[in-house]
C-alpha cells in the first residue's frame, strides 16, 4: 500500500483494523532526524506534514491532515484510550486536538502557549479521579463555565469525557479535559517547580503519575496526597519508555533503557526484576498482565515472563537466523540485492564471500538443487524468506501463479490461496467457486438477506436458482407480490427471442432506473437481456467497482474482462484514490506487464521493477 513518497515517521493504532500514520517531506530529512534526536538543537527545522488514516480491511486510505505551509515536524500522535480523540505533538509548535470520529480539528493550541514535550491520555478510571481533584481545586472556575457545559449537555451523553496530562519544555505539568468539541483549559497540577526537568516518558494508573527522565531517575507522584518520590538505579542512563502492566490492580511497571529492562512494583517503588544484555533494545511492551515482549537490535522479538525467563522466540518462528547478528547493522537492501544478483547469474555459492549468511545459502541451495525451478520461482521463494515487505512477497507469489502452466500442481493451488485478490485466478475457477458459495448461502439465508442473494443469482445468470428462490418467498413477506411478478418477468425473458421488442423496452426501463438512483434494479434487468458489459460500465460509473469486476469475471469474455479491470486499475492509480498496489495485481491478471512495470517505477519499487524486467515476461 503506497500512501506517500515521503518516509513514514510513525504509526498509531486506532483499533484492530485501522491506524493513523504520519510523514513529512524528505528534502531535509537528515536535519529533521538530527533535530528530533537532539533536544539541545536550537535550529528550527520546518517541513510539510501529512497525516493519513488507513483501513487495513479494505486497503483504503485518506489524507486527513495536509500541511499547506511549512511547519515544525510532528513528533508523535497520541490516540485517546476510548478512541474518541487524538493529539498531534510537534517539535516546536503547540499541539492540536482532533476528533477521531469525523477527523476534524477540535482545537489548535495558541502559539503563545508553551511547547509540550511529553503527553499521555489518562486511563478511564483515572479520568474520574482527576475530575474530582480538579473540581475540588477550581470550583469557582466550574461555576463560571456552567453555562458552557449546558450547551454541550446533550452531546456529552454520547461522547465521554477524557483527560490528558502533559509536560512543557520548562518542566510544568498540565491537565486538559476534552468532551465533544469542548476543551477545558489546562490547569497546573505540578508537584513542585523544577522537579520534572528532562522528562522523557510518562504513564498513569490509580493514584500515581510516573515519570522517567534522561538522567535515569524514576519518579512517582501521588496526585491525591501530593507526594513525590524518586529512585535512580541506572543513574546517567536515559529512560526510553515506561509502561504499566494491564490489569486494574496490577502495579508492575516496565522501564526500558538502551540495553536494560527493569520491572518495578509501584506501590512501594521496589525493583521487582532486571534484565541486562549487550544487544540494543529497540522497543518493549506488555503482552498480558505477566508477559512482556522485547524487540532487539538484531531483528529478533522475544516474549518473557516478569522474571525474564524466555517464553517464546518469535525470531525463530518467523524466519531462520539468516543474518550475521553480531554486526552492528545489517543492510537488508544490500542482502537482497546480492542474493537476487547471484540467483540471476546462477552463482549462489559466491554469496558466502560477500556476506556472512551461510544459513541462507544452505536453505536456498537445498531449495533450488532441482533445476526445474525457473528464475521467477527462485525470486518468489527468496523474497518470502528475507523480504520484510509483504507486497513484494505477494507480488512474486501472484506472478508464479499466473506463469505456472501446470494447473494441477500443488504449488499452484497453494499460491492461489495466498493471492492478494480473487480476481486474479482463472475465470473457470472463479465462477465455480462463486456459484458454490451462492448455493451455500442459499441454505442459510435469512429474510433480510434474500434480496442480496437473489441479486447475485440473477447477475451470475443462475436464473433457475433465482426463480426457485422467488417462488419460495413467504406470503407474509411485504415483497411477496413483487417477487412473484419478477419471477414471471424472468421466465418470459428467458423464453423470448434474442431480438424481440420486449428486450428493447426492458433496456429503456433499466437505464431509467439507473438514472434515478436504483442502480441494481437497472443492472439486474440489463443482465437478464444479456447486456452484461453495459451493466458493468454502469456499475463502475456509480463507484461500484468491485461488483463490476465480479460481474465481469462471472459473465464476460476474457477481452471484455480485461477492459473492465483495466478501467478499474486506472481509477485506482489516480491521485485521489492512490491504491496502486491493488491496481498492480489487477493489471497482472490482465497480463499487462509493461503497465505493471510503469506503476512499479512510479511507486519507487525500483529493485522489484528491475527484477521483474529481468524475468523477460
Amino acid at each position: 500500500m503506497a500512501l506517500t513518497t515521503n518516509p513514514i515517521m510513525g504509526i498509531e493504532w486506532i483499533n484492530l483494523h485501522s491506524l493513523i500514520t504520519w510523514s513529512y517531506n524528505s528534502n531535509m530529512l537528515s536535519s529533521v532526524i538530527e533535530s528530533l534526536n537532539n533536544n539541545q538543537n536550537k535550529q528550527q527545522v520546518l517541513v510539510k506534514n501529512d497525516v493519513f488514516y488507513v483501513d487495513l480491511r479494505t486497503s483504503e486510505s485518506a489524507l486527513i491532515r495536509k500541511s499547506q505551509l511549512e511547519e515544525s515536524p510532528i513528533v508523535s500522535i497520541k490516540i485517546s484510550n476510548l478512541r474518541q480523540y487524538m493529539v498531534i505533538l510537534f517539535k516546536e509548535h503547540p499541539f492540536e486536538i482532533w476528533d477521531l470520529k469525523s477527523f476534524s480539528l477540535i482545537k489548535k493550541i495558541s502559539r503563545k502557549s508553551p511547547i509540550i514535550t511529553i503527553l499521555e491520555w489518562c486511563p478511564h478510571d483515572f479520568n474520574k479521579k482527576l475530575d474530582l481533584k480538579t473540581n475540588a481545586e477550581s470550583s469557582d472556575v466550574a461555576k463560571a463555565q456552567s453555562s458552557d457545559n449546558e450547551k454541550h449537555e446533550n452531546q456529552s451523553k454520547i461522547d465521554q469525557k477524557e483527560n490528558l496530562v502533559c509536560i512543557d519544555d520548562s518542566g510544568l505539568m498540565y491537565s486538559f479535559c476534552v468532551e465533544s468539541n469542548y476543551i477545558k483549559n489546562g490547569s497546573i497540577v505540578l508537584p513542585e517547580d523544577g522537579e520534572l526537568m528532562n522528562v522523557t516518558s510518562i504513564d498513569l494508573k490509580n493514584d500515581f503519575i510516573v515519570f522517567g527522565d534522561s538522567d535515569g531517575n524514576l519518579s512517582r507522584w501521588n496526585f491525591i496526597i501530593r507526594n513525590l518520590r524518586t529512585v535512580s538505579n541506572q543513574r546517567g542512563s536515559e529512560i526510553k519508555k515506561i509502561k504499566f502492566a494491564p490489569g486494574k490492580d496490577n502495579m508492575l511497571l516496565l522501564v526500558q533503557y538502551t540495553d536494560t529492562i527493569q520491572i518495578y512494583h509501584m506501590n512501594n517503588l521496589d525493583l521487582f526484576s532486571e534484565f541486562r544484555l549487550k544487544v540494543k533494545i529497540l522497543d518493549s511492551n506488555w503482552c498480558s498482565s505477566d508477559r512482556l515482549f522485547i524487540q532487539f537490535g538484531d531483528f529478533s522479538v522475544k516474549v518473557y515472563d516478569v522474571n525474564f525467563n524466555v517464553n517464546f522466540d518469535y525470531g525463530q518462528l518467523m524466519a531462520p537466523n539468516l543474518f550475521n547478528l553480531n554486526q552492528k547493522e545489517t543492510n537488508l537492501f544490500k542482502l537482497k540485492t546480492l542474493v537476487f544478483d547471484r540467483l540471476y547469474q546462477n552463482k549462489l555459492n559466491d554469496l558466502s564471500q560477500e556476506f556472512n549468511s551461510s544459513e541462507l545459502i544452505k536453505i536456498l541451495s537445498e531449495r533450488f538443487k532441482n533445476s526445474s525451478h525457473n528464475l521467477i520461482d527462485q525470486f518468489a521463494y527468496t523474497s518470502a524468506i528475507i523480504n520484510m515487505n509483504g507486497f513484494e512477497t505477494k507480488f512474486w507469489t501472484q506472478v508464479c501463479y499466473l506463469t505456472d502452466d501446470n494447473k494441477d500442481s500443488n504449488e499452484r493451488k497453494f499460491r492461489k490461496t495466498l493471492g492478494y485478490s480473487s480476481f486474479v485466478i482463472d475465470s473457470s475457477e472463479f465462477i465455480s467457486k462463486e456459484i458454490e458459495m451462492l448455493n451455500l448461502y442459499r441454505e442459510k439465508i435469512e429474510n433480510q438477506q434474500l434480496n442480496s442473494l437473489l441479486r447475485d443469482f440473477i447477475l451470475a445468470n443462475q436464473l433457475d436458482s433465482a426463480f426457485n428462490l422467488l417462488m419460495d418467498s413467504d406470503p407474509i413477506n411485504e415483497n411477496y407480490t413483487n417477487n412473484l411478478i419478477k419471477a414471471c418477468l424472468m421466465a418470459s425473458v428467458k423464453n423470448s427471442d434474442e431480438n424481440s421488442n420486449a428486450k428493447t423496452s426492458i433496456k429503456l426501463v433499466a437505464t431509467n432506473l439507473i438514472a434515478n438512483g436504483m442502480i441494481y434494479d437497472g443492472v439486474e434487468l440489463l443482465c437478464l437481456i444479456g447486456l452484461v458489459f453495459d451493466a458493468c460500465r454502469y456499475l463502475q460509473d456509480n463507484n461500484e467497482w468491485e461488483k463490476a469486476a465480479w460481474l465481469a469475471r462471472m459473465r464476460l469474455s476474457e477481452i471484455e474482462q480485461q477492459e473492465i479491470l483495466k478501467r478499474w486499475s486506472e481509477y485506482l492509480i489516480s491521485n485521489t484514490i492512490n491504491r496502486k498496489e491493488l491496481a498492480i495485481f489487477l493489471l497482472l491478471s490482465c497480463k499487462a506487464y509493461w503497465k505493471v512495470l510503469e506503476i512499479l517505477t512510479d511507486t519507487n519499487y525500483i529493485q522489484l521493477t528491475f527484477l521483474f524486467f529481468l524475468c523477460q515476461i
